[in-house]
């Protein structure tokens, strides 16, 4: 008898959670996709930065596990996300633009901001150049050929920008540490 009480309270408030949680449902759910806002982080641009450096690191641990068709997709990944780059650090209002303000741009200096946009489609078309030349090479099935290509890629665009908009050193100081003014 004591057991069946227990049971039947036990249910009970089972029933009653449900209930309060299906008319009261949270309040972003996974299929609304919506992206969930920080304060105090230069978005997009860091999340880019973050997508291609993890692109990277996957690319060279597929060269190091001999998985070379992994490489090859994670090369056309980057190539796809290298068009990004410029929408991201030059969107159409340049006085919005965040990652501006953290440099030490003035927005409304039309003729660098046009130069250091000319500077980034030149790293930008590095990028997308040699990613798809580590493509041919991993699609060819010669891994030694795609790490000459992986490390080429990484010394011809990424240190070169680097060493140019950063610390001038041309090697990130940690992971996800891209923006000016380093």
């Amino acid at each position: 008898m004591r057991r069946m009480k227990f049971l039947i309270i036990g249910l009970s408030v089972l029933a009653v959670t449900g209930v309060i949680h299906i008319s009261k449902p949270p309040l972003v759910r996974a299929t609304d996709e919506k992206v969930t806002e920080h304060t105090g982080v230069i978005e997009p641009a860091k999340v880019l930065m973050r997508e291609i450096e993890l692109r990277l690191g996957n690319m060279l641990n597929g060269i190091l596990s001999g998985n070379l068709k992994y490489v090859a997709n994670e090369a056309g990944s980057l190539v796809d996300q290298s068009y990004k780059i410029n929408e991201v650090f030059f969107p159409l209002d340049p006085r919005q633009n965040k990652w501006f303000k953290r440099a030490g741009i003035n927005p409304e200096d039309s003729e660098k901001i046009t130069n250091l946009k000319e500077e980034f489609d030149v790293y930008k078309n590095g990028i997308i150049y040699n990613a798809l030349r580590v493509r041919k090479s991993a699609l060819s099935g010669d891994r030694e050929a795609t790490f000459k290509e992986f490390t080429g890629m990484i010394e011809q665009t990424c240190f070169d920008c680097h060493k140019t908009n950063r610390d001038g050193s041309g090697i990130p100081t940690q992971a996800g540490d891209h923006g000016p003014g380093k």
